[in-house]
């Protein structure tokens, strides 16, 4: 069995600096996280729509300007949602950036997301595999897209914690069915939030099942967990696990200093990680861009959040509050009024 981290700092912390993180901070907690040894380091988004921002690529040469010449046995990662990329934009792998990619999709983009990872590996890529909120698939539809990945071969395939959900049962439940049905050769990766205060016990479920079964694991994290809403699990605390437990060779001084350097500044400026209304979007499996509305234009409390959240269904609450668009957020804000009307009827 082989253990590795993806670190998503630059990615899933650059949302929290509108993709447009500072050239110094990107290429310092590049370098520090392969000086560290680090596995993978996510370099950014891969998007149609280029508009400036410097973590955002239209193909494998943007990414380059950020990627440290000397880089260990570091390994560099391409970002794309389904869809917000193409193919078409995709070059060929040249060796002078990331070979890795990793796709991230919904649940109605499957067929899509194969074919793009078919193609990307035609093109000399290893795909990362990331069908998202995995607890969302039940164990029929789960074997179906296994099969499927199987025919196409990735290198490795994702149980993703989309909305902060997941407690520890649901991350064995599904990692046993991955784990007996999924081509042996391909690694099981983990991405997490951290909304319900788990993200490091669910990777450490994981790589004990792992490790009774033999079976190759990625584990994503972030320096201090930096990520949007409550973040993901601490890089710093993995590689400290995986070194105490695993007898890996992680550099905990190098990742101290690099989050002292470059993360721990931005607390005065921005936000993330667990607090009650990130709560409420992983009790109540909600995306968080709900509860970032409700907070900016209700004033709602914790509890007025969870009521209403509680009111919608399942998938209203997972896309947005409307589910079409992330500046449509209709369905939402009748939810809300819904509530207030109902509230003050009880006065």
């Amino acid at each position: 069995m082989g253990i590795q981290i993806t670190d998503c700092t630059i990615r899933d912390g650059g949302y929290l600096l509108d993709k447009n993180s500072d050239a110094e901070f990107v290429r310092g907690v590049m370098k520090g996280l392969a000086d560290a040894g680090i596995d993978f380091i996510e370099t950014g988004f891969l998007q149609k729509s280029v508009n400036g921002e410097s973590i955002v690529y239209h193909n494998s040469v943007d990414a380059r300007r950020h990627i440290p010449e000397h880089h260990g046995k570091a390994q560099f990662l391409g970002f794309c949602d389904n869809s917000r990329y193409s193919i078409e934009n995709l070059d060929e792998f040249d060796g002078k950036s990331f070979q890795w990619l990793r796709i991230s999709f919904a649940k109605h983009e499957i067929d899509e997301a194969l074919e793009f990872c078919a193609k990307a590996q035609e093109k000399g890529y290893i795909v990362q595999f990331n069908p998202m909120d995995a607890i969302s698939y039940t164990d029929e539809e789960l074997q179906c897209l296994i099969k499927k990945v199987n025919e196409v071969k990735p290198g490795s395939m994702s149980i993703v914690d989309t909305f902060g959900a997941m407690y520890l049962e649901d991350v064995t439940h599904i990692f046993k069915q991955v784990d007996s049905l999924l081509n042996k050769d391909i690694k099981i990766g983990l991405h997490s939030h951290d909304n319900l205060g788990l993200s490091c016990a669910l990777a450490e479920t994981m790589i004990m099942l792992a490790e009774e079964s033999g079976r190759d694991v990625i584990v994503d994290g972030s320096l201090l967990g930096m990520g949007r809403g409550a973040g993901n699990a601490p890089t710093e605390l993995l590689a400290s696990y995986l070194n105490k437990k695993f007898s890996a060779n992680y550099n905990i001084p190098i990742l101290l200093d690099t989050i002292e350097k470059y993360i721990v500044p931005l607390r005065s400026k921005i936000h993330w990680g667990y607090d009650l209304p990130m709560f409420v979007c992983g009790c109540e499996h909600a995306h968080v861009d709900n509860v970032y509305f409700l907070k900016k234009h209700t004033g709602c409390t914790a509890r007025e959040m969870y009521e209403i959240l509680h009111s919608m269904t399942e998938a209203q609450r997972t896309r947005y509050g409307s589910g079409y668009s992330k500046t449509d957020f209709s369905v939402l804000e009748k939810a809300y009024e819904k509530y207030k009307l109902n509230k003050d009827g009880e006065k």
